[in-house]
């Protein structure tokens, strides 16, 4: 609890500093100087001259996929059977499939009715995909737009048809169950805007929830069933400014739910902590208890032994130049490094998801500059067995 207090105050004082009024530049700016370590615990960090992608390991490679517009793959997300990926070709762009057997790439969303773009994408089971998407831009404060998401489902065959929309609102990511017949969600709801002068507002009063519920159709049509609230920011800690479901994972508890946690992120909690929340008892669980690094959850093992992390070692107000680590969910808080693209100068690694048969990982270069959680480009990575 004291040290997310600390966090939050000091995202406060840093954001404080602005003058009344400032614009997203002005929040921009604040951003960049809370990136500035005060203590660094990689001493190779930004040492390396070039591109990681100029010295990749044999077990990594750099997907070759050409986009229109200065399009850049990125938020990488598997297909059931392990044959696809579905990718976004900009923070808020349109949505797109990769068959990794052909090299082929497809736009999914270029041809349907919504004009605003998609934030986030990811596949049911049964091969439709659920998307946290704006209908249309605002022009007052379109930077804004990706807090202010609603969900969709595009139905299989994907690209022939418009998506549907599930009447809720989503902010960052969404979480889809793996598991064999499931179609479970979990979706976040938040007034937190990192990009508005009303952060510190929003940090200190503001709302931060998940939520999560079952897709079901009606009539050929997809709607949200058994709805609740699996977790308020406030479960965490009363200074955690809000929470992001990433995935489900299964425990050996022995009833008949094979959706038994909801691995989330919360931000600004001793740094950024990835955490589980148990969807019988609702007990929180921290997974890395004595870090106060930024960790984010992003991809977890479908086999539920670990969940992959994007990870800063410095002491920051926001993370820096991320890379990518192996968290393990046993209990032991025991972190192995995936990759040290960040050594590069202005260089990291980001948004790894793990192949349904945990033998492979996607993941995004990131280059310095642009907004947090963009991609420059997708990677495979071969995991061992």
């Amino acid at each position: 609890m004291l040290a997310g207090s600390i966090t939050l105050a000091c995202l406060l004082i840093q954001v404080h500093a602005q003058p009344v009024g400032a614009t997203d530049k002005n929040t921009s700016s604040a951003a960049a100087a809370g990136r500035q370590p005060l203590l660094d615990f990689d001493p190779n960090k930004g040492t390396l001259d070039g591109s990681p992608v100029d010295h990749l390991p044999d077990h990594i490679r750099l997907l070759d996929i050409q986009l229109p517009n200065d399009g850049a793959p990125q938020r990488a997300d598997w297909s059931p059977d392990g044959k696809r990926l579905a990718f976004l070709d900009a923070p808020i762009g349109d949505l797109w499939e990769h068959d990794l057997a052909t090299g082929a790439s497809r736009n999914l969303t270029r041809s349907t009715a919504l004009h605003g773009g998609v934030l986030r994408a990811h596949h049911l089971t049964n091969g439709d995909i659920v998307m946290c998407a704006v209908d249309e831009r605002s022009a007052e404060d379109p930077e804004g737009d990706r807090f202010r998401g609603e969900l969709w489902v595009l139905q299989r065959p994907l690209g022939t048809r418009g998506p549907a929309r599930l009447g809720e609102s989503c902010w960052e990511g969404v979480a889809v169950s793996k598991q064999p017949g499931s179609t479970r969600i979990a979706w976040n709801q938040s007034t937190i805007d990192f990009t508005s002068p009303d952060v510190i507002v929003d940090a200190l009063f503001g709302k931060s929830k998940i939520l999560t519920g079952r897709i079901v159709y009606r009539n050929g049509m997809p709607e949200i069933a058994d709805r609740r609230v699996a977790l308020d920011k406030r479960d965490v800690s009363l200074a955690t400014p809000a929470v992001e479901a990433q995935d489900f994972r299964s425990l050996p508890d022995g009833d008949a739910d094979p959706d038994d946690e909801l691995i989330f992120s919360a931000y600004f909690h001793k740094g950024g902590q990835a955490m589980g929340v148990n969807l019988s008892t609702g007990s929180v669980r921290d997974y890395a208890p004595t870090s106060l690094f930024y960790e984010e959850a992003e991809g977890t093992d479908p086999a539920g032994r670990y969940t992959m992390v994007e990870r800063d070692l410095a002491f920051v107000l926001f993370p820096g130049m991320v890379d990518i680590w192996r968290l393990s969910l046993d209990g032991s808080g025991t972190f192995e490094r995936m990759t040290t693209f960040n050594h590069y100068k202005g260089f990291g690694a980001n948004n790894p998801v793990v192949s349904p048969d945990g033998t492979r990982m996607a993941f995004g270069l990131k280059i310095e500059g642009g907004a947090e959680g963009e991609g420059d480009g997708i990677l495979l990575m071969d995991l061992p067995r």
